[in-house]
């Protein structure tokens, strides 16, 4: 199905090229999310005072 889209050589919507930017967005920061907790999880024995500093980009 995906192929027949691009075969297609539709022009997106406005409302479909942002929709699926959208989408994007959320799973990237789903993702951003899940990415932080597990290093949290990770280094939660290693400190001493539990806190760790994450920064993900």
């Amino acid at each position: 199905m995906l192929e027949d889209f691009y075969m297609d050589k539709k022009k997106l919507t406005r409302e479909e090229a942002l929709r699926r930017w959208n989408v994007s967005k959320e799973l990237k920061r789903k993702m951003s999310e899940k990415l932080e907790r597990l290093v949290r999880e990770s280094c939660k024995g290693r400190d001493d005072n539990g806190t760790v500093s994450v920064e993900v980009w």
